[in-house]
């Protein structure tokens, strides 16, 4: 809770209940939140790290949902908990039992039907970390890729792909309570939805988050709104 003094009458501020403002509990006066403490309010109430995030959304809510919430709660457990990219990969292993979902040596019929297109994309011997078809109609035609050095998007027709240390933001897009991502503004490059649950979207998010500081460790705050 912010501690700093009204202007009108002197007495200590409060926080809104919005956490938008600090208000006077006395004479009723209200006063903008700088920006930096918006953020640093947003960071605390989230619990994600201010070194690597910027957190320019308040996620209580998203939260409370059933999916989303536990999108948000395993990222923050595999950044917090597990804090490495090569113990949250073999969180995802180990956890990869949707029909939609793949890796190397888990479900390797869907890799393999469309082993050219990522071989295309994809530099020689670059390692698949996760598989994802992005629906029951579009299997082996519109799907994302993981690997240990980016994120590629494939369409029918076409590609696009993000190195890790080229994530600038992450925009929360949690329309029915299914959760997406969205990286620097673009909607053709979105981390979706991989399961029911939501687990494992919030480990990729986290996956990808950590590879991007490996990639580039004196990099800025990756934005989260």
């Amino acid at each position: 809770m912010e501690t700093r003094k009204c202007l009108n009458c002197g007495a200590m501020l409060e926080l809104s209940k919005s956490k938008t403002s600090l208000e006077c509990p006395y004479c009723g006066s209200k006063f903008d939140i700088e920006t930096e403490t918006k953020e640093k309010i947003a960071q605390n109430a989230n619990d994600f790290n201010e070194e690597m995030f910027r957190v320019e959304r308040d996620f209580t809510a998203d939260r409370a949902k059933k999916q989303t919430g536990r999108c948000i709660d395993n990222l923050l457990y595999c950044m917090n908990e597990l804090g490495t990219s090569e113990k949250i990969e073999n969180h995802i292993r180990k956890n990869l039992t949707n029909g939609d979902l793949a890796a190397e040596g888990i479900n390797d019929s869907l890799i393999n039907n469309v082993k050219g297109r990522i071989d295309s994309e994809a530099e020689p011997g670059e390692h698949i970390i996760v598989y994802k078809d992005l629906g029951i109609f579009s299997k082996g035609k519109e799907f994302v890729v993981v690997t240990e050095k980016r994120l590629l998007f494939f369409t029918k027709k076409n590609c696009k792909s993000i190195l890790f240390k080229d994530i600038d933001t992450l925009r929360l897009n949690d329309s029915g309570d299914y959760s997406a991502w969205y990286i620097n503004g673009d909607i053709d490059k979105r981390i979706p939805s991989m399961e029911p649950s939501g687990q494992l979207t919030g480990a990729v998010v986290a996956l990808a988050c950590l590879k991007s500081f490996e990639q580039d460790p004196g990099r800025e705050r990756i934005r989260l709104i």
